[in-house]
This record gives C-alpha cells, structure tokens and sequence, in this order.
C-alpha cells in the first residue's frame, strides 16, 4: 500500500469529512484552506469550518483520486511531515497490524 499522500500537501485540496466525534462535521465538503497541527480549516458553503484531526476521518482529492487519511495519524505540523514521516509510517503500520488483528486477519 502506497501511504506517500500522507506526505503531501493539504491545503487547496477538496475534502469530506467521513467520520468524527462530532455528528455535526460529518459529510462537511469543501476546500481546505489552512492546516496546523491539531485542525484543519475548511471553506465549505460561504463558511470557514475549523475540524479537530483527532479521530477524524478526511477524504481529500489528490489530482483525481480520493483518499481516506486518518487524522490521527498527520496530527504533526504541516511543514514538519516530510521531516517526521518515520513517525506517520509507524503510527500506519500499528494500526493495520491491530485492524488485522481486530477482523481475525
């Protein structure tokens, strides 16, 4: 599995919010307009909707594809995620390995 969108560049993508603690943010849609470490702001119907990373789930448009990123896993700065992607990757593979073996993998 190719995880290198984790890395990229956020900001003027297109996103929907799939999964959050909030009911309220959930199928948000719109284009993100700045990310720090812990948010991610959206400009979504002629309003700024700021949306916690923690246990969200993004799906946001690289070129043509969708991806669903899971905010916990890019909750670091922007601009130190090519610096820690060692972190990222790890925190990924963790999950898979206990996804796998929550589903009898």
């Amino acid at each position: 599995m190719n995880n290198e969108f984790y890395l990229q560049e956020f900001i003027g993508n297109n996103v929907i919010i799939k999964d959050s603690p909030n009911p309220n943010n959930v199928n948000i849609k719109g284009k993100i307009v700045d990310e720090t470490r812990n948010m991610i702001t959206i400009y979504s119907k002629g309003k700024i909707c700021k949306i916690p990373k923690e246990k969200t789930i993004f799906t946001i448009e690289f070129g043509n594809e969708m991806h669903n990123i899971n905010g916990d896993f890019i909750r670091i700065r922007p601009e130190e995620r090519t610096k820690e992607k060692r972190k990222i990757y790890k925190k990924i593979r963790r999950y898979d390995k206990n996804e796998k073996y929550r589903l009898g993998y």
